[in-house]
């Protein structure tokens, strides 16, 4: 009888054992399969990221050229005999004979 009880016990806890096997395995499995899915996931918002860091650094240089373009533009329209040449031929201006040249003082 005692014998009997304890086989019984064994197979009791052998089961017992095997399904504590069993819900360590699912929860290594689930464990593994997020970390497998975090994985996907940053390497595709890394590549979105690269992505467009590279289309912004074309836009960068693009704009670059496009400011260096602007800045050769304005020194030239600001060079004195330009300026001069267009204020006579488009905007009918002279200058000034001395007569009509009035100095202010701050006095």
């Amino acid at each position: 009888m005692v014998f009997a009880l304890t086989a019984q016990w064994l197979e009791s806890q052998q089961v017992n054992i095997k399904r504590h096997h069993w819900v360590l395995f699912m929860v290594l499995l689930v464990g593994i399969t997020a970390t497998c899915m975090g994985v996907v996931f940053t390497t595709f918002t890394t590549r979105h990221l690269l992505n467009n860091l590279q289309q912004l650094v074309q836009e960068q240089n693009h704009l670059q050229v496009e400011w260096g373009q602007l800045l050769l533009e304005q020194s030239s329209l600001v060079a004195q005999g330009q300026v001069e040449e267009i204020a006579i031929s488009q905007l009918g201006m002279e200058v000034p004979t001395m007569d009509k040249v009035v100095v202010f003082t701050g006095d």
